[in-house]
Parts: C-alpha cells; structure tokens; sequence
C-alpha cells in the first residue's frame, strides 16, 4: 500500500463549547483522508475523545438528527450552532456547541477532494483485498 495514502490531506480546527457551560471550551480536530473517503477523525483536545465518524453522518447532522457510535450530531435550533453529543461513556455524555459555519465549509472541502456519493473509487480494492488475504495468512484474522 501506498505509505502516502494515509497522510490527511484536509485538517481543520473547531472550537467546541460544552452546552451547559460555556465556560467549558476544548479544540476539537477534524481530519479527512481521501483514501479513507468515508470518514472524518473529530479528535477533541486534552486526549478527551478520538473517533472516526462517517462523513454522511456529520453532513446529514447540519440539517437533522444523524448518529454514529460515539457521536450524535444535530442542529441546536440556532442556526450558528450544531450540537456534537460524544457518548464514549453512556452514564455521562457530553454535549458541545460547534459552529454550524465551519463544520459546513469544512465538509464543503472534503467534497472537492472527494465528491459526495464518489468515495467508493478512491479505494484500491484489489490492494485492500489483496492486504486482506495476507493479514489472514499470517493469523491476524481469526
């Protein structure tokens, strides 16, 4: 495989705002790699939480309430902010304000890089395949 092929080509910060306190701010990161067209990493600073989110569910979460394993996305009912629920812990989810604006323009790049519904012919599936079959020989693969 291409070494390269894992470099992020697209980061971007994003101030998150705890909801009920907006006293509580950390830096969130997003990273997208087209040769993982499928997903954003949202890293949130202080080692609090990385994720690897479909980019689907980040773009459908500026318009109505979309959900991955780890991470609910929503609009706030104010059009500047866009609510991110991280659930690593069931008991004690939190819940951030983003900026709608950013989180919108960031996504917009992604989709220069690679289109909205193209993702499928940015993987190299018969290296995947191939990487696939290795791994099995070796014994990674149970």
């Amino acid at each position: 495989m291409n070494p390269e092929a894992n470099l992020v080509q697209l980061s971007n910060c994003l101030p998150m705002w705890q909801a009920d306190n907006a006293d509580n701010f950390l830096i969130g990161w997003l990273h997208y790699r087209p040769a993982d067209p499928w997903f954003v990493q949202v890293y949130v600073s202080g080692g609090v939480v990385t994720l690897d989110v479909p980019r689907d569910v980040l773009l459908k979460g500026l318009d109505e309430l979309a959900a991955c394993e780890d991470l609910k996305v929503q609009p706030s009912g104010e059009p500047m902010w866009t609510l991110f629920t991280l659930r690593w812990n069931p008991d004690e989810p939190l819940t951030f304000r983003v900026p709608t604006a950013n989180l919108r323009s960031y996504l917009a790049e992604t989709a220069k890089l690679v289109p909205y519904g193209g993702e499928e012919t940015r993987i190299d599936w018969d290296s995947e395949i191939t990487e696939l079959f290795e791994e099995a020989q070796e014994g990674d693969i149970p």
